[in-house]
């Protein structure tokens, strides 16, 4: 048999968010995700070759990464 206390907690019951609240989270974020990108692409393209080499980069990758528009990853 087994006892309850009414001092004990019950287990916390957590809801999944709705879809809703989900996208709007996930659309609010996109504007920090997108200027990242523009730094890290920028940062990448005033690296020398031999840094991004360490890195396991090309040039022409870089360049190529640079040209896509922010909004692609």
């Amino acid at each position: 048999m087994t006892s309850c206390c009414i001092d004990e907690p019950r287990p916390a019951y957590r809801r999944r968010p709705s879809p809703l609240l989900s996208l709007l989270r996930r659309i609010a974020a996109l504007p920090a995700l997108w200027c990242a990108r523009i730094e890290a692409r920028g940062r990448m393209q005033r690296m020398d070759d031999e840094t991004l080499l360490d890195l396991g980069l090309r040039r022409d990758q870089v360049e190529t990464m640079r040209r896509k528009p922010f909004w692609r990853e």
